[in-house]
């Protein structure tokens, strides 16, 4: 056909012909130059319009410096973890976001390879921007099209997340163009691809957070590391940053999408791009292409702060606190040196950044809690049967409570706690082994009251007091109250060791009082770290217990006796890491409180308690043996119930009761006495422990007798007033006994005068009766010899006559034969 045309032009048919082709021919060059001309033109004008127009748009906008822009861009957020002190990730410190940032070098070559094959397959090519893709991104955009492909490269994606904002307009675009070629000035490309792997999003995880950075991702969805991923998980990943909350498989409450096909097909688009652009072969591309995907999908996670409510918010209440201080110290400000009000704002302010920083920082927080055991603890808290009944006071209910606290004595670590009772395995918010405050009733007698007296040399463990009705001689209230025995009968004297197994309380007050030094008695307990008011600072029912303490100073005050006199502040934070740098690291704050021949006497007494005294029950149900003391512990109408106990390692506290104080426990049926639902948690608590963890208790260990304690300390060697008293009181019983036993005998006397009365007219009773029926039986006997006599007479009688009448008869008879014979 070329060939006809060109043959008829170059032989035409005639001049005509050939006169009308050569018009056609200029004037169809000339028109086609002029359009040539005319768009060109055009070009150079628009593309001077473009320039202009672009210049417009950034004219306002500082060019940063290379160091700037580096710093930007690398600066994102880190998570913060929380882990046991036994080294078990607990989770992240509550944020928005989830970030765990990693080197491009432990991210698996699939993820690279199919990031680049679909986001930016120019990336080590071009200078940060791709011109024909932008132009076609523009007019996109400006035409309205449905089909958007994109014009941004992973630089531009990477300066809109760390340095623009997400606004779409032409001038954001603009900056993100000018900004993505000057990074690439400022970075090498393998330093903005690293970048861009922490800091692009990937949606949701299985918790339903957002989570950003490929580590992240790679947790999130798979339980796995951005180094393992499989070549479908890394395609199936690097899918979901063109429109992560899409294609991410996950609701806002971490459950799997009904669903996915959109995000699956996302995937295979990947792969597409990937073995289009030769970087899987066709093998792996069908094997990855057919692969069910969704059977890699974790299932939906529970937060860290359903499963460990309470560690999580005290974890971060700590770390707060102590980064607080860090943030302090970074700057120099001392606060003791401000004034309050200035001091107040200033850690306020501080606290916020603490907060913020713990958010975004990336710091890694470790508690001194041991799973396992902290975990162990739990099971009592769980059981319903271990508490009584759901109580209304106001219209509101109220169930019974727990809380307990268990922490290595030498070192004051915190080794787990229950922060309140599981109810249909839930958790209350509030902390009751931290953040309570309660009366302790008796389990202060020991830690304030027999520690202070015996350190003053007022007492012994053996000194005698009498139990007795008693009323307070001063009180705060100015009221002249009796002591309440708790209903129990008045036992007269006895000893300091046995008042205080039995937890009498009359002699501890009676001790308290006499002493008389309340103000420096409850010091011991603010140098245990335990608030004391003003009031209860000289009242003399401080020594029944109503002053208020949260359960691990209750805890700490009882490692104090089994430390010897040495009190250890407990702490949950054993350090804090940033940056590889530990910023904090706790330090045992020690102080001694009482001597320890003191503490050793104390201790002594309380093992009673679980042998012979008021925690028998808790005795009878513990599986763990060792060298065990301890205290139990009722507030008024049965508010609050504790046992706290001891051995050479270990404390454990163990609180009950309500939330609303006005509520008392219950010792009806079908839950029991009060107090043995309290042991009976404790005895749950530490038996569950041991199972999981027996050599935490070395069980072996005893508490020592230090050589400051001699055979004299277990006489009754103190100046207690009552010595005397006692004295009277025991020859005044003495005596009274004897005069009892006088009564006792002469009363036994006279019955036994009775008695043997009594028995002396049963003898003559038993004599006549005896008498009468011998007299009677002679009677008979004579009587009956007598008829037999008789009878014999008469026999004899008719024996006599019987022969005489045989005798006559034979007289008769010869007469009578001679008769006959003279007859013949």
């Amino acid at each position: 056909m070329l060939q006809k045309i060109r043959d008829l032009w170059n032989n035409p048919t005639s001049m005509k012909t050939r006169r009308y082709a050569n018009v056609i021919y200029d004037v169809s060059w000339n028109v086609l130059l002029l359009t040539i001309i005319s768009v060109v033109l055009i070009g150079f004008l628009g593309a001077g319009i473009g320039v202009g127009y672009f210049a417009s748009l950034v004219k306002d906008m500082p060019t940063p410096a290379y160091k700037t822009m580096t710093s930007q861009i690398n600066t994102y957020t880190s998570t913060s973890n929380i882990y046991f002190g036994s080294g078990e990730r607990i989770g992240n410190y509550t944020t928005d976001e989830v970030r765990v940032p990693i080197p491009m070098e432990k991210v698996s070559p699939f993820v690279i390879d199919a990031l680049l094959a679909t986001e930016d397959v120019e990336f080590y090519e071009h200078d940060g921007v791709v011109p024909k893709a932008t132009l076609r991104a523009i007019l996109q955009e400006a035409t309205g099209s449905e089909d958007r492909t994109g014009g941004s490269t992973l630089t531009q994606q990477l300066i809109k997340n760390q340095m623009l904002t997400n606004e779409v307009s032409f001038e954001r675009k603009a900056k993100e163009i000018l900004l993505a070629l000057r990074l690439e000035k400022a970075m090498d490309k393998d330093e903005i691809l690293n970048a861009y792997l922490n800091v692009v999003s990937f949606g949701r995880n299985s918790m339903g957070r957002n989570i950003s950075g490929i580590e992240a991702a790679a947790n999130g969805v798979f339980n796995t590391s951005a180094e393992k991923l499989t070549l479908p998980q890394a395609a199936f990943l690097a899918g979901i940053p063109k429109n992560p909350f899409f294609y991410t498989p996950y609701y806002q409450g971490g459950v799997i999408k009904e669903d996915v096909s959109g995000a699956v097909n996302r995937m295979k688009t990947v792969l597409n791009r990937m073995y289009v652009a030769g970087k899987i072969t066709q093998e792996e591309y069908d094997a990855a292409y057919n692969y069910d995907i969704t059977q890699d999908f974790m299932k939906t996670q529970s937060k860290p702060r359903d499963k460990y409510p309470y560690v999580i918010d005290l974890a971060e209440q700590e770390a707060r606190a102590i980064v607080t201080d860090y943030l302090l110290a970074q700057d120099g400000i001392n606060v003791n040196d401000l004034e309050p009000k200035e001091r107040e704002e200033i850690r306020s302010s501080y606290a916020k950044r603490a907060h913020n920083a713990l958010r975004q920082g990336g710091y890694d927080i470790h508690l001194t809690l041991d799973r396992d055991i902290h975990e162990s603890m739990q099971k009592p808290a769980k059981n319903a049967d271990n508490f009584g009944p759901t109580k209304k006071i106001d219209g509101k209910s109220y169930p019974e409570q727990t809380a307990s606290v268990m922490l290595e004595n030498k070192t004051g670590r915190v080794l787990g706690f229950v922060g309140g009772r599981y109810i249909n395995g839930k958790t209350e918010e509030y902390n009751h082994a931290v953040s309570m405050t309660r009366q302790i009733g008796s389990t202060a007698k020991p830690i304030l009251v027999y520690a202070s007296a015996i350190e003053a040399g007022m007492i012994t463990p053996a000194t005698q007091i009498i139990d007795e009705e008693y009323f307070y001689k001063f009180d705060y209230s100015n009221r002249k109250d009796p002591v309440n025995n708790e209903g129990k009968k008045y036992r007269g004297p006895v000893t300091v060791r046995d008042a205080l197994k039995l937890s009498l309380n009359v002699p501890a007050v009676k001790i308290y009082e006499e002493r008389n030094q309340m103000v420096a008695d409850t010091q011991h307990l603010v140098d245990m770290g335990i608030e004391v008011s003003d009031v209860n600072r000289k009242a003399s029912s401080m020594a029944l217990g109503v002053g208020e303490v949260s359960p691990v100073n209750l805890a700490s005050s009882y490692a104090m006796l089994a430390n010897y006199g040495e009190h250890v502040e407990p702490y949950f934070i054993d350090k804090i890491e940033f940056n590889g740098e530990t910023i904090f690291k706790a330090e045992a704050k020690k102080t001694q409180i009482y001597e320890d021949r003191t503490s050793y006497l104390v201790v002594d007494m309380l093992r009673d308690v679980f042998t012979s005294g008021t925690a028998t029950y808790a005795k009878s149900l513990m599986n763990v043996p060792g060298d065990w003391m301890g205290k139990t512990g009722t507030t008024q109408l049965k508010r609050d119930s504790y046992l706290v106990a001891s051995t050479p390692e270990v404390t454990l506290a163990v609180w009950s009761g309500y939330d609303s104080q006005e509520l008392g426990m219950t010792d009806a049926y079908p839950y029991g006495p009060y107090y043995q639902r309290t042991q009976r948690i404790w005895a749950q608590t530490v038996n569950e422990v041991y199972a999981n963890n027996p050599e935490l208790f070395n069980a072996g260990t005893r508490f020592k007798q230090p050589s400051s304690v001699t055979a004299k300390d277990f006489k009754d060697s103190g100046s207690f007033s009552e010595k005397k008293k006692v004295e009277e009181k025991e020859k005044e019983e003495e005596e009274k006994k004897k005069e009892e036993e006088e009564k006792k005998r002469e009363a036994e006397e006279a019955k036994e005068e009775a008695e043997e009365k009594k028995q002396e007219a049963a003898a003559d009773a038993a004599a006549k009766k005896k008498a009468e029926e011998e007299a009677r039986a002679k009677a008979e006997a004579e009587a009956k010899k007598k008829a037999e006599a008789e009878a014999k007479k008469k026999a004899e009688e008719e024996a006599k006559k019987k022969a005489e009448e045989e005798a006559q008869q034979e007289t008769e008879q010869p007469a009578e034969e001679n008769a006959d014979s003279d007859g013949a």
